[in-house]
């Protein structure tokens, strides 16, 4: 196992499994740019290098590595030392998804909004390198198993009682998944992560991404959890708490982690890795009209790197009646001539597209977005 220290400024608790990223920017609070260059100067560069943070989207292309132990809250956010796993080399993960021993990969998740508890965890597989990982143990959904069941039909419907404090998830056959009739099996062992999901129609009322403890089996198809997870349909995995699983951090390029999304009818829900990454689309509602202006900006306009940047959309479920659509400012077909890519068009489960960035190289101010597959999803 490759390991080494970092630095954490974060305040919260930090867990096990978890993966962190680098920091380059942590002198920017509070100091001006001649500040920030001297004082990297003088550490020889390591305040950048050794300090990490949560997966966010401003760090998601500079995965560090995961967390080898849980770390209590920090609330005067002062520096501490944290250990972690290295790229190129293997460690227990805190995995969501299903996996097959050494097939496929899973990829470090970031938090659309910061603290929705997401962050870290590794979900469905997204692009190869830093930030994802080969599974080195199956995992797969079964009754009373370490993954007891997995959804991303966005199918699990969740109605909150403010007396109660409780949501209740309809799921068929979640609750005996969970131990419904069969005492043997405890379902407080186990909590609802949510990726994502919404109310039907207009999805503007959102459900709250997050990892929500469960309390108790209601029935074949029903199951309590503590805390307000939002009405809607949902796109969840039920797994024993806190749950790792052996896998390889893949090394080389950045996959520049993943995100989840929900779209809104005829509105932006704007991803927020918008240099890279994978964007997976949380579906299973239906909305009105068309979910748009949601725009992939040339990386280098971001502050990006340019040529090579990898980018890529998949849908998890089905978006009923209208699109999620990305507008694409800059884009070009996979053909023999160059023909304009200008829009992406997503509403059916397993649509996929894999975009690079070629460009700007040098004094170049050109650059675009190609197409280097994609399966269903609509071009324009």
């Amino acid at each position: 196992m490759k390991t080494n220290q970092f630095v954490s400024y974060d305040t919260g608790a930090l867990k096990r499994g978890y993966g962190m990223c680098f920091d380059l920017d942590y002198y920017a609070a509070g100091s001006t740019a001649a500040e920030i260059v001297t004082a990297r100067a003088a550490a020889g560069g390591q305040k950048g290098l050794k300090t990490v943070a949560r997966p966010s989207a401003t760090n998601a292309n500079r995965f560090a590595g995961v967390l080898l132990q849980n770390y209590p809250a920090n609330p005067l956010g002062k520096a501490r030392m944290v250990q972690l796993a290295m790229p190129g080399g293997c460690a227990e993960i805190a995995q969501r998804v299903i996996s097959t021993d050494g097939v496929g990969r899973v990829t470090c998740i970031v938090d659309r909004t910061a603290g929705q508890g997401l962050s870290g965890l590794f979900g469905h597989g997204g692009l190869k390198g830093r930030g994802s990982a080969v599974p080195l143990q199956t995992l797969a959904a079964a009754t009373s198993g370490d993954l007891a069941l997995t959804n991303t039909g966005g199918t699990a419907v969740g109605v909150y009682s403010a007396v109660t404090g409780l949501t209740t998830i309809t799921l068929t056959g979640a609750g005996t998944a969970l131990g419904y009739v069969d005492e043997a099996i405890a379902a407080d062992a186990y909590e609802m992560t949510v990726l994502g999901g919404a109310t039907a129609g207009t999805g503007v009322t959102r459900c709250t991404p997050g990892i929500y403890p469960v309390v108790q089996a209601t029935g074949a198809d029903t199951f309590t959890v503590t805390g307000n997870t939002g009405d809607g349909a949902m796109t969840t995995f039920l797994t024993k708490k806190d749950l790792l699983m052996l896998a390889y951090l893949e090394d080389g390029e950045e996959s520049g982690c993943s995100e989840y999304v929900v779209p809104i009818t005829a509105a932006a829900q704007q991803f927020v890795l918008n240099q890279g990454g994978t964007t997976f689309i949380c579906g299973g509602i239906t909305i009105a009209g068309n979910c748009t202006v949601n725009t992939l900006a040339d990386p280098i306009a971001l502050g990006g790197n340019g040529d090579g940047a990898m980018k890529a959309f998949n849908a998890l479920g089905k978006t009923t009646t209208s699109d999620y659509i990305v507008t694409v400012t800059s884009g070009i077909k996979a053909s023999d001539t160059i023909t304009t890519l200008a829009t992406i068009v997503i509403d059916e489960a397993a649509d996929e597209v894999v975009l690079q960035w070629r460009g700007n190289m040098g004094v170049g101010t050109a650059g675009y977005w190609t197409d280097l597959m994609h399966v269903a999803a609509t071009f324009t």
